[in-house]
């Protein structure tokens, strides 16, 4: 079975200000979290202004990412020791714990990396998402589909249109979520830099608005995605 992937969608403590929240988070919150001995993969996505996103953007201001071997491993991560002794206690300081969210999950990969078989650049032929310490990334948090599917069969070719270098979607674990998960899913597109976003963007806005938009209710954010371990 494939490891299973955890979203924890992090509001800001509102009496602390943004700066302070995303710094205390990358350290030492960020720096505790690595020790945590089930955690295969802990990446922190810290939200960024985007002019394309509406005032919602900011909702979640952080999302974590972590990667873990099984249904047993995330059922026991809140009494794992590191993170019930240090970190719990540290989540005080920064997060609104009453609107955190957490969501597991199991990857389905639309788009693994660039396509090398045609026309791409030097750099683009060698990015790869695991080997980067950052990553531009869209992050979005299904609520509601509404009238349509949040997926499609179009998803890969509407990735592509913006220049994502990779895209995944990601499915709730019904074993811990039963019917009833947080979020319906999450979308994930990469880029390597904020230029490569907004140009990608800009060359096909009706395919960004396609997947976007699709859902009747969502959180997206466009995030700088650090990888701590």
């Amino acid at each position: 079975m494939p490891k299973l992937k955890m979203f924890a969608a992090i509001p800001r403590k509102p009496d602390i200000s943004s700066q302070e929240f995303h710094d205390h988070w990358r350290h030492p919150h960020g720096t505790m979290g690595r020790r945590i001995s089930i955690l295969r993969k802990y990446i922190q996505s810290h939200q960024i202004h985007c002019d394309m996103l509406g005032p919602d953007q900011t909702r979640f201001e952080g999302i974590a990412e972590v990667w873990i071997d099984s249904v047993a491993d995330a059922q026991y991560f809140p009494n794992e020791p590191t993170y019930a002794s240090e970190l719990v206690p540290d989540e005080l300081l920064f997060i609104d714990l009453k609107n955190l969210k957490f969501l597991l999950t199991t990857e389905e990969v639309l788009v693994s990396g660039p396509d090398r078989t045609g026309p791409v650049s030097e750099g683009d032929a060698v990015w790869y998402d695991d080997d980067r310490a950052v990553n531009i990334k869209i992050i979005q948090l299904i609520e509601e589909e509404g009238s349509k599917p949040w997926r499609s069969e179009r998803d890969v070719d509407l990735g592509l249109q913006i220049k994502a270098l990779r895209h995944v979607c990601c499915l709730p674990a019904a074993e811990v979520h039963g019917s009833t998960p947080p979020f319906v899913g999450v979308r994930e597109l990469w880029w390597p830099t904020l230029s490569a976003f907004r140009s990608g963007i800009a060359a096909a806005p009706a395919a960004w608005s396609e997947l976007i938009d699709r859902p009747t209710k969502s959180f997206a954010a466009l995030v700088h995605s650090e990888r701590f371990k």
